[in-house]
Formats: C-alpha cells, structure tokens, sequence
C-alpha cells in the first residue's frame, strides 16, 4: 500500500498536471547544473507537454541558463499564501512552430 504523501498522489494513480492545477498547485523547476528554480502554471505546461505526470515535466525541458537537460528536476508544491507572494510564476504567452529545412546528402 502506498502511503498519501501530503494529498499529493492517489493509490493507484499518477500525479498528472490536470492533478496539480485543479487542487491549485504550481510546479517548480530546477536546473542541477547552475541551480536555477523557475515556478510554472500546470496548465501552462500541459499545454506544452500534454497531461503527463508532473514529475516527467523536467525530462522534457532544457535549462534556458546552463542549456543542459539532464539535472532538471520538477516537482508540484502547494506554497502558502505568505510564499506566493514571492514567487515569480512564469506564464506561457504563445506557442509558436518553427519550420526548419534539413538536407540529406544522397549518393
């Protein structure tokens, strides 16, 4: 049996971001490398990634500091009213689609 660890996951379940946005969560990114934390929206992120389980978050992001992406770790937290006021939450503004050409020499 698997123990409630602080409301945050169900017996049975994954924490998903749809999880963490709808109990008012926000997720917290951190770079191991340079020791950057950035805080997110969980719907921002699941517009990005889909609603995947809020913890794989960093294995899909890169550090915008260091560049790196295999030290990012990220976590849901449910930071007190006091902490919010705090905290600089980053908003998703557009998402955009980058047409690249990519070439292959043939023989």
């Amino acid at each position: 049996m698997m123990p409630d660890i602080g409301g945050r996951r169900k017996r049975g379940s994954e924490w998903r971001l749809s999880n963490a946005h709808e109990t008012g969560q926000l997720v917290l990114v951190r770079c191991g490398l340079c020791s950057v934390k950035r805080w997110y929206q969980p719907g921002d992120l699941r517009e990005i990634f889909g609603d995947i389980e809020a913890e794989l978050v960093g294995h899909k992001m890169s550090c915008e500091r260091c560049g790196k992406n295999d030290c990012i770790h990220a976590e849901t937290q449910n930071p007190s009213a006091r902490e919010r006021q705090g905290i600089r939450v980053r908003r998703l503004v557009e998402i955009r689609m980058v047409r690249r050409v990519i070439w292959k020499d043939e023989h």
